[in-house]
Formats: C-alpha cells, sequence, structure tokens
C-alpha cells in the first residue's frame, strides 16, 4: 500500500500570485496580482482578458520544463506587442522585444520568481529565467522516485487550460501521433495528466472510451473510486444532474435529471456538454496525476486551472452558482477565468475580481452588489435598468427639444434644415405611435 505524504499549508505543490507581462500582445509592461482561490477577469472586448490567460498559460506551463517527457508552450510570434510607428505616408507595425512573461509564487514549498522570453520574433522561447522553477520540479521529481521505493507517494499540482473552443475542436496532432495519446489508467505514467493539458480543447472522445472502459471494468470489481469521482464531478457542476452513468445499450455516457429525464451525452445541450467535459476532465487528471489520493483526489489535489469565458452556453441561473460549484468540488485549485456575465461577478462578493477597463477591483461590502450596480460601475453599461431602445428614446427627445426650443426662441434662420431633423426623429420611431404622438405634440405647441 502506498501513503500519501502529508502536505503541510505552506508546502502547496504550486500558486501563482503575481503575473508581470513586457511586450506581451497588447501590453507593455502590466503587473496582475492573482487571488489565492479565484481570480475573474472582466473588460471591454479587446481588453486583454484572453492575453492574460495566454501569458499564465506560458507562465505556468514553465513547469513543465521540469517533468519528464512533457509539451511545454512557447511564447507565439503573434503574442509579440506591435508598435506604431509613422513613417512619411504610410505608418508601419514593428514587433517590440524582447516578450517577457514573469510569475511569482509558491511552487513544492518555496517562493519562486520565474520569467520566460521571446528575444526576438525569429528566434525561441528562452528558458534561463525559469532555471530555478525547472531546478525546483527536477527535485521534486527525483523526491517522488526515491518516495516510491519507501511505498510512499507525493502529490503533484495540476495545470490545466480551457478556451473558447473547450468541447468543439480535436486537440493538435503530435509528431508521436497515437503514441502521444493519453492512456487509461494504469498503462500510462502519472505524468501523462500534463498531456495537452495547456491545450485549449477538451477531448469528449477520451473522456467517453475512458469512462466506458472504467465502467467495463467496474462490472467485475468493486466500484472504482477513480470512476465515482468523476461521475461526481459531472453531478456536481451540471445544473439539474442527479446521476450519470456508462450505458452499454446506447453506447454512450447518460445523465439522469432530477425531473426524472435522461439523455445521453451526445442529446445535451452545449451548456451541459461544455459544463461536464470540463469537471470530468479535471477530476480525471486529478486522479490520473494523483492516484494515491485515490477518491479525495479532487478536493485535495492543488494547482492552476484558465477557464476562457467561464459563461459559455450558460443560463444566467446556471452562472449564478457556476463558481461555487468549481469552488466546492475542486476547493484546493486556484482559478483564473474571464467572463462577461455579471451574474458570475455578483457571485464573486467583491473578491479577486480584475477590471482591465479601469484596473479596479470591487470593494467588499455586506449587501450583495445589484446586477445594475455591476453593469453600469464595473461594465460600463449606460442605464443596464433600461433597454437599449428606451435610453436611445430618451435621448432622441431631449434632442428634439432642443430643436424645438432653438427654433422658437431664437428664430432660428435654417427652418427647412431643423424641420428636416425633426422630420427624420419622427420616422425613427414611426412603430411607436403613442411616443411619435408625443413629440408632434410638442412640436405643435411650438409653432
Amino acid at each position: 500500500m502506498i501513503l500519501p505524504s502529508t502536505l503541510a499549508e505552506g508546502t502547496k505543490p504550486m500558486r501563482i500570485d503575481r503575473l508581470t507581462v513586457s511586450n506581451f500582445r497588447r501590453f507593455e509592461n502590466s503587473t496582475f496580482e492573482l487571488h489565492p482561490r479565484f481570480t475573474l477577469l472582466v473588460g471591454d472586448n479587446g481588453a486583454g482578458k484572453t492575453a492574460i490567460l495566454d501569458a499564465l498559460r506560458v507562465g505556468m506551463g514553465a513547469y513543465l520544463l521540469g517533468i519528464p517527457d512533457s509539451q511545454v508552450p512557447s511564447i507565439r510570434r503573434e503574442c509579440v506587442r506591435l508598435e506604431t510607428r509613422q513613417g512619411g505616408e504610410f505608418s508601419t507595425f514593428e514587433p517590440a522585444t524582447p516578450c517577457v512573461v514573469r510569475c511569482e509564487g509558491r511552487v513544492h514549498g518555496r517562493d519562486l520568481c520565474w520569467s520566460r522570453e521571446l528575444a526576438s520574433v525569429r528566434g525561441r522561447t528562452n528558458r534561463v529565467g525559469a532555471r530555478a522553477l525547472v531546478q525546483c520540479v527536477d527535485k521534486h521529481v527525483q523526491e517522488d522516485k526515491q518516495a516510491m521505493k519507501d511505498k510512499r507517494a507525493m502529490s503533484f499540482p495540476l495545470i490545466a487550460s480551457y478556451g473558447t473552443g473547450r468541447l468543439w475542436i480535436k486537440p493538435r496532432e503530435t509528431k508521436r501521433g497515437r503514441s502521444a495519446a493519453r492512456q487509461p489508467l494504469g498503462k500510462a505514467s502519472r505524468f501523462a495528466a500534463y498531456r495537452d493539458c495547456l491545450e485549449p480543447t477538451v477531448s469528449s472522445v477520451f473522456l467517453r472510451s475512458w469512462i466506458k472502459k472504467m465502467a467495463l471494468i467496474a462490472q467485475d470489481k468493486q466500484p472504482l473510486q477513480s470512476l465515482d469521482v468523476v461521475y461526481g464531478a459531472v453531478v456536481g457542476c451540471v445544473e439539474g444532474a442527479e446521476r450519470v452513468a456508462y450505458d452499454f445499450g446506447v453506447d454512450d455516457i447518460v445523465l439522469e435529471f432530477k425531473d426524472g429525464q435522461r439523455f445521453p451525452f451526445g442529446l445535451l445541450s452545449d451548456g451541459q456538454r461544455s459544463m461536464m467535459a470540463l469537471a470530468a476532465d479535471i477530476a480525471l487528471r486529478c486522479v490520473q496525476l494523483n492516484p494515491h489520493l485515490a477518491g479525495q483526489a479532487p478536493s485535495e489535489t492543488e494547482g492552476v486551472v484558465l477557464i476562457d469565458e467561464l459563461d459559455l452556453h450558460l443560463h444566467p441561473n446556471w452562472q449564478r452558482r457556476v463558481v461555487s460549484d468549481l469552488i466546492s468540488l475542486f476547493p484546493k485549485l486556484q482559478f483564473v477565468t474571464t467572463t462577461h456575465s455579471p451574474f458570475i461577478v455578483q457571485s464573486l462578493d467583491g473578491q479577486g475580481l480584475i477590471n482591465l477597463d479601469e484596473r479596479s477591483v470591487l470593494e467588499e461590502r455586506k449587501e450583495l452588489y445589484s446586477i445594475e450596480d455591476l453593469a453600469e460601475e464595473t461594465m460600463g453599461v449606460d442605464m443596464p435598468q433600461r433597454s437599449k431602445r428606451f435610453v436611445e428614446m430618451e435621448k432622441k427627445a431631449r434632442d428634439y427639444y432642443k430643436l424645438l426650443d432653438k427654433y422658437k426662441n431664437e428664430h432660428h434662420p435654417d427652418v427647412a434644415k431643423t424641420k428636416a431633423e425633426l422630420d427624420k426623429i419622427e420616422a425613427d420611431f414611426s412603430d411607436d405611435p403613442a411616443y411619435t404622438a408625443f413629440l408632434k405634440l410638442h412640436r405643435y405647441a411650438a409653432g
């Protein structure tokens, strides 16, 4: 029997506290403080939310430099910031180098700072700045080998990244082809859990084949804890799900809901499939990475998980609980996610929010933020309690009254132009007879 080693509070496998980027995508030189449990990035389109996740992917991917036979993400050429230079009649875009990603955090009980750098667009991402991290990870790998001889086991951190196309795109093929594919438990190294972990996709094909294989094994043996924890993650993250199992009759994973309905994976909604695949993949990697933790792997495994657009395909009711679901199921993981949903922002209660539009965070307070407060103060939506059409109508009405006053009081010389502007405003809202009649009433009153 292999006994898990005891991890003290100060020996967390991995946590990132601070990210600094230089000449990365749209950021010339910026630093971001990350919450130890859940960081949510919000901002307008183009504000740099996904860019930060890409930088973290490179930063935390440096951990894999110390893991045998791992795929390590590099800084891509398109991530280098471009500077606009004016010259003559045309402007040019020149790459600004070096492009640097720098992380500070705690890895296997040590406070570390590491970086990766692309010195030129024609060069390669170097690992000089990550030397201390690589040495730390390599030492842990060697200690794990010795621990195995002593019938003990050491934990490794989960690192994973999920993009917006996390369910629909197949992971890219490697040069080694099928030999590089993730293998079922018992046939591969624990480090196989790191394979494709930083690809932006979830392999639903692998997930279904793994669950099918484990379900077959469970038919001949006692229930498998590794399979049960993956099932538990699905039930905990898919709204309304009560039970999940592999149905050999339909040859698919089937979810049973509290209302009595049953659906195979292929017939679930986009939101249900997306969350099911996400939760199951995280739980499965925890089990494969730290098998000695058995049924406690999802709740005891630590590490960092990135999720782009957490609200993808989710109904607002589901958006309000997805953060608490993830934290409850994976209490020791550090999540960094992006969103456009005020419902997800509201669920944070003012903790762990980075607003890229203003670089501000919500203050913690006793009463919850309303959706209107968040939409207007944090996400920059004008008058969120009113529809966009109502706001537009109100603005046009103000312009209408100003034109009337100007014509009436100042004897506007360009009568024809003023009439044309008034006619256009009335025509724009001709589908609303009451509103148009209201405007014309004021127009008649003005003579």
